[in-house]
């Protein structure tokens, strides 16, 4: 990167560019405001002098207390050339400037209006007035100078601060795009133009997606892949199973061989959950279709009614209305609901209850399903979600779960665009929320 192109040299020399403009104008401005201004009179302005001299009471000229005696409007002074000397020094140079052009003027001294002289003899007749300037560069309302020059302060620090902020609020996005999951960052990467440190900051920060997004799928090619590979041996395993079985004709290895039996089908379990979830990750397609929530959900509880029925556990539904639609996959969203309907089960009490909440709030469906059981400690709340990740000794792996299953829900929430969550209940127990929109988006 090239020195000029530096973040810190642009601000400093930003910053010193404005200070020294501003203070360069400020200086200007205020001499500007002192300045004497002189034109030649108009014509109309020449046949008002004369009236003004002839028609008006010309006013007592002493020093400076000439200024006091000024009344609202034009004021007639009159002195002799004699008396050049004894009249305060503004009007005595305004006069020399007009004898110098060799001609009337109008002009300003040191804030006031003055037009002449008009001669009559060795008497001078001068008009003076307490205006306020007519124009506003020329001749009046200097004061919008100053307040030119903060406009011009704060649109040049506005245009800093977008300067350094708009890539900063892209980073910021991307950041969040790459946190959900996306790794394409399109508006990120159509601003790479920049050369200095925010501009390298972006080049880099693409560079780390596209190795997150690499690294990611080859975790997922390998999850694939093992699985895939354990495949053959498993099945190899469960074929010898079932010879030995047959040679055991007198049940004498049958324990053993029920436990082989049930650790392999454990195995085969895990191995389908890796290849649905690399699935579900790896696909965005859905077919949907518009449903009553209500229905699907009351028959997929009582698919589960012998699981229900072990434990002796009762369902309570807590339902704004009797029918809510929303276009879903019903094969994927079966899926999302037996995981958390199944995963409430293992974990609640015998005898204890599942309370169910399902509403259309606003275009948001909003589903709830509350457990009974040990709930979750609030520190792994939010990592329950993420792949073979479990809650503490409470909810481990002897009660039958791999940390799979509300991986696969959080997946497939996110293709129907909605999201997933996880609270405790104050009363004990474990609720789990999610949100999706009544309406799919394309």
């Amino acid at each position: 990167m090239r020195w000029h192109n530096s973040l810190f040299i642009k601000i400093f020399l930003w910053f010193w560019i404005v200070v020294v403009l501003c203070m360069t104008v400020a200086t200007l401005s205020f001499q500007w405001l002192q300045d004497d201004y002189h034109r030649p009179l108009e014509l109309r302005e020449q046949d008002l002098l004369q009236r003004i001299a002839k028609n008006m009471e010309p006013l007592k000229v002493e020093k400076r207390n000439l200024w006091r005696k000024l009344q609202p409007g034009w004021n007639s002074i009159r002195f002799d050339l004699t008396e050049l000397n004894d009249i305060p020094h503004d009007i005595a140079e305004f006069y020399e400037h007009a004898v110098a052009e060799n001609q009337s003027l109008w002009g300003q001294e040191d804030g006031y209006i003055m037009m002449g002289p008009l001669m009559n003899g060795n008497e001078v007749y001068i008009a003076v007035s307490r205006f306020h300037w007519r124009h506003s560069i020329d001749e009046g309302e200097r004061w919008l100078i100053p307040l030119l020059v903060v406009l011009m302060v704060s649109l040049l620090c506005a245009a800093l601060a977008w300067h350094l902020t708009n890539p900063i609020r892209r980073l910021q996005k991307a950041t969040k795009q790459l946190s959900a999951g996306d790794f394409d960052l399109p508006e990120l990467r159509s601003h790479l133009n920049r050369r200095d440190e925010l501009g390298d900051l972006s080049v880099e920060f693409i560079d780390m997606a596209d190795s997150l997004q690499r690294l990611l799928h080859s975790h997922r090619q390998l999850l694939r892949d093992v699985s895939h590979e354990l495949r053959s041996p498993l099945t190899r395993l469960q074929i010898a199973l079932g010879i030995a079985r047959k040679k055991d004709s007198d049940d004498v290895l049958r324990a053993e061989h029920d436990r082989i039996e049930r650790a392999a089908g454990q195995v085969a379990d895990l191995i389908t959950q890796i290849l649905d979830l690399a699935k579900l990750q790896q696909t965005g397609d859905l077919t949907t279709q518009r449903l009553d929530l209500v229905e699907l959900f009351k028959q997929w509880v009582q698919d589960a009614e012998l699981e229900l029925e072990n434990k002796q556990l009762s369902v309570k539904w807590n339902l704004a209305s009797s029918e809510v639609f929303c276009y879903i996959d019903a094969v994927l969203m079966q899926r999302a609901f037996d995981n958390v309907l199944r995963n409430a089960i293992r974990f609640s009490p015998i005898g204890g209850a599942l309370t169910i909440s399902l509403e259309n709030k606003n275009g948001q469906i909003k589903f709830s399903l509350t457990d009974q059981g040990p709930g979750v400690e609030e520190s792994e709340l939010d990592k329950i979600f993420a792949p073979f990740t479990q809650a503490d000794s409470s909810r481990d792996h002897a009660s039958g779960g791999y940390g799979i299953g509300l991986a696969m829900v959080k997946s497939i929430l996110n293709m129907h665009h909605g999201v997933v969550i996880a609270s405790n209940v104050a009363e004990g127990g474990l609720s789990v929320k999610w949100s999706l929109p009544d309406r799919f988006k394309r």
